[in-house]
This record gives C-alpha cells, structure tokens and sequence, in this order.
C-alpha cells in the first residue's frame, strides 16, 4: 500500500510540473521571434515596393553575394511567403531568376547600396594601419 501512495505523490508531482510549464511558455505572434535575426520578409517589409530591385544575402555568405529580389509574393501572414529573384556571386550575375530558397529562415540582410566596389584589405595596408 505504501508504494501506490508514493507512486500517486510522484504523478501529481509529475502533473503540477507540467501544468505549470504550459501555463509560464509565452505565446508568440507571427513574425515575433529573435529580436536580431529576420526573415527576407521581415527585412524587406520597411523598404520602399517591398524591397523590389533591392539587394538581400543571408548574414553567413561571403560579401558581394547575393539576391536582387525581383518579384515578393506574400501569404495570408506578411512574414511569410515567397520571393524570386537573380543571384550574384563576386558581385557578378552568377544565376537566372530563379525562386530564393530559404527565404523564411531566420538569417538575412539588407545590402546597402555603396559607391565603392567591395575589394580585399592588402597586407601592407594593415600593417600600416
């Protein structure tokens, strides 16, 4: 008798835990999630058309990689859908319009437009410096 009474103090132990986690876990909104990392939606939703004719890479790629959005089509939640557009490498035209994967994942940047060309530091001029 003295195990099945031990047993059901460890189930409503076991029962109390767990309500009370589901009762602490906060419910996200769509489009909330780490305050740093954006989708292509989040990125591209303060700019002018959508971002239509901007420049967006994810934040791991190499410098002067990356897509020029040519077409957003949203789905019924704005931080979500799917975007077409051409992919430079090296800042040359790398590929044909193609639709751009990964375009929910939590990991992309704006690309600002600059007047200089992106070009490598020599050695000596970090020495220099």
């Amino acid at each position: 008798m003295a195990s099945a009474h031990t047993t059901m103090k460890l189930l409503r132990r076991a029962m109390a835990t767990a309500t009370e986690a589901a009762v602490k876990v906060p419910l996200k909104k769509p489009g909330e999630g780490h305050p740093k990392r954006k989708n292509l939606f989040d990125v591209v939703k303060v700019l002018p058309n959508w971002g239509v004719g901007s420049k967006v890479a994810k934040s791991h790629w190499r410098p002067e990689t990356f897509y020029k959005i040519t077409e957003i089509k949203l789905y019924k939640d704005p931080g979500h859908g799917a975007a077409w557009g051409i992919y430079h490498e090296a800042g040359v035209e790398a590929g044909k319009l193609q639709k751009i994967g990964g375009a929910n994942k939590r990991c992309w940047k704006h690309i600002e437009e600059t007047s200089q060309p992106w070009r490598p530091v020599e050695k000596s001029q970090v020495s220099q410096a």
